[in-house]
C-alpha cells in the first residue's frame, strides 16, 4: 500500500529563481493547506476544523463493563397500557376516532348499539328493568313502615333493585339513547384499535388498546450461550433502527426488573428492564441492546465515532499539532454502543479526533493536484 505522501503528491523540490515562482508557491500553500505533509499525516488549519465541527476527545483509563451485544424489543410497562373491552353486544360507532389519537381519562372510546338488531337494545331492557326494580324497592319502603310487608319481602326487593342497577350501570347508566358508551379508564393515546367502525362485537370483545407511554420496558433477549453471565447484568444501553442516538437506561431512571433462569423454545434468556420514557421511543420497535455486566477498571476506550474502518482495517485520527492529525491504527475490543474498547494502539494522553471524523477521513484521501507540492 502506497504511504499518503506518495498518494498525496508531496515532496521536495529545489528554489527556482524569480519572484514569480516565489508568489506561485505562495498561492499554492495557500490552498493546498488540507492534505499531507509528512507520510501519515492529515493537514487541516484550525479554521477549516471549526467549519466542519472536528473536535477531539483525550484518552483516559477508566471504567468499562463486559457487554452482551443482542436484540430486543420495547414494550409499555405494566400499568401503564389498558386493553377498552365493549361492555354489551351490538353495533359499534368509534366517530372521530384513530389509532395515535390522545385521549384523556374518562373519554369516550366507542358506542356500542344494541337497538337494530335481532336480541333488541340491551341498554333499554337493563333501563326498563332498573326502574321498575326501583319503583318496586320504594313502595315496599312505604308499605313496610306501616307494616303491610314483611323484612323477608323487602329483602327480596332490594336485592332484585340491586341487581338490576348493577346490571344498568354496567352497561353505562348514563349512556345516551343511542347505545351504550365505553370510556377509557386512563389518559394517553389509543395504541391501537381492534375494531372498525360499523363492527359487531360481542360483550368483553377487545375494542381498542391505550397507553400512556409514561413508562416502558426493554425486553432484552440473551443467547443461551451467554447463561452464566445474566446474573451479572446491572445497566444497558440501547440504540434504535430510527435514531442515530444510542440511549442509557440508568439515564432514563431505568432499573433491572427480572431476568429468565431457562431458555425459551428458540434458546434466548429473556432481560427486562423498565425505565421512562424521556425521548421519541415508540413501543413494539425492536432495538440493538448493551447489556453491561462486570464492569473492568483503567481500560482505554473512545467514542465509537471515533473508530474509522477500511477493509477490515480500524484506526483513528490522533491530534499531531493543532493543525495535523495521524491516523492510528487499534485493535479493538467490545463496544457498549456509546464506547469502543481498544485493546492495542492508544495510550493516555492521546486526543482522538471524535466529531467530523469523516472529514478528516475525506482530507486524508483526497489527493493534491498534480503541480501542486511543496515542502516545509
Amino acid at each position: 500500500m502506497a504511504s499518503c505522501a506518495v498518494l498525496f503528491g508531496c515532496g521536495s523540490h529545489g528554489h527556482d529563481s524569480g519572484h514569480e515562482h516565489e508568489h506561485e508557491h505562495e498561492h499554492e500553500e495557500e490552498h493546498a493547506h488540507e492534505g499531507h505533509s509528512h507520510a501519515g499525516e492529515t493537514v487541516m488549519d484550525t479554521h477549516r476544523q471549526e467549519e466542519l465541527g472536528v473536535s477531539t476527545w483525550t484518552v483516559e483509563p477508566g471504567e468499562f463493563s463486559e457487554v452482551i451485544h443482542t436484540s430486543g424489543q420495547i414494550a409499555s410497562a405494566i400499568g401503564d397500557e389498558t386493553t377498552v373491552v365493549a361492555r354489551t353486544s351490538g353495533i359499534v360507532s368509534l366517530g372521530r376516532l384513530t389509532e395515535g389519537a390522545a385521549i384523556g381519562k374518562g373519554a369516550v372510546i366507542a358506542t356500542v348499539s344494541s337497538r337494530d338488531i335481532g336480541s333488541g337494545d340491551q341498554l333499554a331492557k337493563a333501563r326498563s328493568t332498573y326502574e321498575n326494580a326501583l319503583k318496586e324497592y320504594e313502595r315496599d319502603l312505604q308499605l313496610r313502615e306501616d307494616n303491610i310487608v314483611s323484612e323477608s319481602h323487602l329483602d327480596k326487593s332490594k336485592l332484585a333493585y340491586e341487581i338490576a342497577k348493577a346490571e344498568y350501570d354496567a352497561l353505562g347508566g348514563g349512556s345516551p339513547s343511542s347505545g351504550v358508551t365505553v370510556t377509557s379508564p386512563l389518559g394517553g393515546f389509543v395504541k391501537k384499535l381492534y375494531v372498525r367502525q360499523g363492527d359487531y362485537v360481542e360483550t368483553g370483545q377487545p375494542l381498542a388498546t391505550v397507553s400512556q407511554n409514561r413508562r416502558l420496558s426493554l425486553r432484552a433477549d440473551v443467547p443461551e450461550k451467554d447463561y452464566g453471565m445474566v446474573g451479572l447484568v446491572t445497566d444497558a444501553n440501547f440504540k434504535t433502527a430510527s435514531s442515530s442516538s444510542t440511549y442509557s437506561l440508568s439515564e432514563l431512571g431505568g432499573r433491572l426488573v427480572s431476568y429468565g433462569r431457562t431458555s425459551s423454545e428458540d434458546f434466548y434468556i429473556p432481560v427486562t428492564f423498565e425505565f421512562d420514557n424521556k425521548g421519541d421511543i415508540v413501543p413494539g420497535s425492536y432495538v440493538e441492546v448493551f447489556l453491561k455486566t462486570t464492569p473492568l477498571q483503567s481500560c482505554i476506550t473512545v467514542p465509537v465515532e471515533a473508530v474509522m474502518e477500511d477493509q477490515g482495517v480500524r484506526y483513528v485520527f490522533v491530534r499531531h499539532e493543532s493543525d495535523s492529525f495521524l491516523r492510528r491504527e487499534v485493535e479493538v475490543g467490545t463496544s457498549d454502543g456509546r464506547k469502543v474498547l481498544v485493546r492495542k494502539g492508544l495510550e493516555a494522553g492521546d486526543e482522538v479526533v471524535v466529531s467530523g471524523a469523516v472529514h478528516v477521513k475525506l482530507a486524508s484521501v483526497t489527493a493534491v493536484p498534480s503541480g501542486h507540492t511543496h515542502n516545509h
